[in-house]
């Protein structure tokens, strides 16, 4: 039984590759139309304009509401001091706000301290002038921010990068075209179908900071201005056309 089935899958198989790469039955007739699949490839690679970055806000306490009360007062500074610096209250977006318990050891001896209650304050900065990015991280975390990480470099709008990268992409396929029917003796006829298929990478994540989460001491050295390059964004597009052969 197993080796029935192997060889009938076997046959499917080899019937599926016959069809992809031959001839389609038109439609009213037994006359079979010849066609030719071509696929073509275009890309543009453009700087990014636009930034995310993770802002982030931690304390402790030893109580619940002294911990919020304090995480509070430094979100609040935090984001006056981005607002101050000309980021709209639209690209402050809240990403996570957590309130767990923290045991507290001593580092000698190991003994138990208490237990403190931690609070996290994610915000997500959306920075659309990028040369106010070393001022505007430098401002977060003089204001109070402990912990920032993530920032990804993207483009506010891909469209003219998209179309740019389909319509060489289009140009290619049918240069190929005219290339592979020349080689071949062959003429083309019309397009039957065309496909395209788009792919915008994810924000690349170039940078990982973290100044580290407490909010105690001295965050000079940490403050030093850090060199980042946003790099390029690389936009790229697949077109598959299939032409009729004469």
């Amino acid at each position: 039984m197993k080796t029935k089935f192997l060889f009938i899958a076997s046959i499917l198989v080899l019937a599926f590759t016959i069809s992809a790469c031959g001839t389609i039955p038109s439609q009213g007739n037994n006359q079979q139309i010849r066609n030719l699949n071509i696929n073509g490839n275009g890309s543009t690679d453009i700087s990014p304009d636009i930034a995310y970055v993770n802002v982030g806000v931690h304390s402790e306490a030893n109580t619940v509401q002294a911990s919020v009360t304090r995480n509070n007062s430094d979100a609040q500074k935090v984001m006056k001091a981005l607002s101050d610096l000309g980021v709209k209250s639209e690209d402050l977006r809240t990403s996570n706000f957590s309130i767990y318990s923290v045991q507290k050891y001593d580092e000698v001896t190991g003994e138990l301290l208490g237990t403190y209650y931690a609070v996290d304050n994610n915000i997500i900065v959306t920075v659309r002038d990028l040369s106010k990015l070393g001022t505007l991280l430098d401002s977060a975390v003089k204001a109070g921010a402990n912990s920032i990480n993530n920032v990804q470099f993207d483009l506010a709008d891909h469209s003219a990068a998209l179309k740019e990268a389909r319509d060489e992409a289009l140009s290619n396929a049918i240069n190929q075209a005219k290339e592979m029917a020349d080689a071949a003796g062959i003429k083309l006829g019309d397009i039957q179908t065309i496909y395209y298929y788009d792919y915008v990478p994810s924000p690349a994540q170039p940078v990982y900071m973290d100044y580290g989460k407490g909010g105690g001491g001295d965050m000079s050295a940490a403050r030093a201005e850090v060199p980042i390059n946003p790099g390029q964004v690389t936009i790229t597009a697949t077109v598959t056309i299939v032409y009729a052969l004469k």
